[in-house]
């Protein structure tokens, strides 16, 4: 071994990164050798590829995706808009997993676990007419948890862009979800998230379109509680519409009508709404 070629397993040695991660980060093409073996492929790298094998893995370590990784690797500048982002976004997703945590050990600690796990409140039912809504609207396609998170940033993230701000644009009503797909299961499906807006409008984000929400007669209900019981309170929505011969007709729709990083969980207020013939 020279000291100008490191072999794999050195290599591997003095960053900390196991073969079978380097051999992920050579494929996409964010670590690559740079000498390969082609009778053994056996693999060498060089000294001045240390440190980016200590960033790979550090940053893999926050929690960010390869091609996450890969963007910030590719900025001279690390206080650069793309990197601030990417840090934020991370962020935001860290302090939802502790607050998940959070959640999980306080069930847990609790004298009936699964009364706390299943604790919802239902109020307000009722039945109104919803105007058309002029909104600016995201969609996308995974686990709900996740996905709501991230396309809720965005929105987040566009309606106080200073062209936005400046033109004097505004939120006029709580952020929601449609829940447009036909094929939605347990892990996810298609969403639509909405937010009433008013005022001029700049869109620097091509996933957001701005567009009106047709008018809509709809059954209403005020749910208190978790995130992750609102499934309940939608399986009590089935069954009133049961109960009451009504039939749907279009997709449901979530409002979340307080912060969930300002307000306790057993304190989010989420209105359900079914629209019906």
């Amino acid at each position: 071994m020279t000291a100008e070629k490191i072999p794999i397993g050195a290599f591997s040695d003095v960053t900390r990164l196991s073969k079978k991660a380097l051999y992920c980060y050579e494929k996409k093409g964010l670590l690559v050798p740079v000498e390969r073996d082609i009778c053994t492929g056996y693999r060498y790298y060089t000294p001045g590829q240390i440190e980016r094998g200590i960033w790979i893995g550090s940053l893999c370590s926050l929690g960010f995706t390869l091609d996450e990784t890969a963007r910030i690797l590719s900025e001279e500048d690390r206080n650069s808009p793309v990197v601030q982002a990417l840090l934020k976004d991370r962020l935001r997703q860290t302090q939802g997993e502790m607050q998940r945590l959070s959640m999980v050990e306080r069930v847990l600690l609790a004298d009936d676990p699964f009364e706390e796990l299943f604790k919802m409140e239902l109020q307000n039912w009722t039945r109104k007419e919803i105007p058309p809504i002029r909104a600016m609207t995201i969609r996308g396609e995974g686990p709900y948890e996740s996905l709501l998170t991230r396309l809720i940033g965005k929105i987040c993230t566009e309606i106080v862009s200073p062209d936005n701000v400046r033109n004097g644009a505004r939120a006029v009503g709580p952020i929601g979800s449609i829940y447009v797909g036909e094929d939605c299961d347990e892990t996810g499906g298609l969403v639509e998230v909405v937010l009433p807006v008013a005022g001029i409008l700049t869109l620097s984000d091509p996933d957001i379109e701005v567009k009106t929400l047709p008018a809509v007669t709809v059954i209403s209900v005020l749910c208190k509680g978790p995130y992750r019981n609102l499934g309940l309170a939608h399986k009590r929505m089935y069954t009133y519409l049961e109960e009451n011969t009504l039939t749907m007709s279009g997709p449901p729709r979530e409002y979340y009508l307080n912060d969930p990083a300002e307000t306790p969980e057993e304190d989010l207020l989420t209105e359900i709404q079914y629209p019906v013939a």
